[in-house]
């Protein structure tokens, strides 16, 4: 297969797993480990009524890790009060960017800054920025996959996440399924998201190509759930 073929046959795979939104998602409604897909509104593939993926990711990929599922994904939506903290998720990190490019330029200057994680005074100052950070991914639909196994670099896991933006990633390659014309990413500070389309900035690389057994195991982890 070509890899718009490839593509294909991921979303006809994908389609087959419930949508949801943090804002009404619960612990008990997720299963403990697994990858989450995220899409947006106003981004779908080319010339289909489906929504792309604009956004990749798991946990527990390192030895020892007691991360779950859950707690990952509110590391990204924020606590229920809404001030996030940015430098604790990427996907917050490259989102807030963007808001902050399109929307307040010459402000949040120190945004993505790791040595400012503890200085109040900066962290008071990012507050709108990390409210409107946290609406924007709480409105954010996914979906969810299990996937079992111990935490490490090289569990199954770090596998499916890995492929998976591997295919979808659109850096340096023909692409399919570009992101619209008005999508917030391309306001980004990071080009890799703006060439791949995907709020990721690691497996995006050129001429990175899938691992040959990676739609098998996807095939079995999706039957698995039914």
């Amino acid at each position: 297969m070509n890899r718009k073929e490839q593509i294909d046959e991921f979303y006809e795979l994908i389609e087959k797993l419930p949508i949801r939104y943090l804002k009404d998602v619960k612990n008990s409604d997720l299963p403990e480990k697994g990858v989450y897909f995220f899409f947006e509104d106003g981004e779908n593939r080319t010339n289909l009524n489906q929504k792309r993926v604009v956004r990749i990711g798991t946990h527990a990929v390192q030895a020892n890790s007691k991360a779950t599922l859950y707690k990952r994904l509110k590391q990204h939506s924020g606590p229920n009060h809404g001030y996030g903290r940015h430098r604790m998720s990427v996907q917050r990190e490259l989102i807030g960017y963007s808001i902050r490019n399109k929307e307040y330029s010459g402000e949040y200057n120190e945004w993505g800054i790791r040595n400012e994680k503890s200085n109040k005074i900066i962290l008071i100052q990012e507050k709108k920025l990390e409210k409107e950070v946290s609406d924007y991914i709480l409105n954010m639909p996914f979906i969810v996959l299990k996937v079992e196994g111990d935490s490490s670099k090289d569990n199954l896991r770090a596998y499916i996440e890995s492929n998976s933006i591997k295919l979808l990633s659109n850096y340096c390659k023909t692409p399919v399924d570009p992101p619209s014309e008005n999508w917030l990413g391309l306001y980004c500070d990071n080009n890799k998201v703006i060439k791949s389309g995907l709020w990721n900035r690691k497996e995006i690389e050129e001429n990175s190509e899938i691992d040959f057994y990676f739609f098998e195991k996807l095939k079995h982890l999706i039957n698995d759930m039914k």
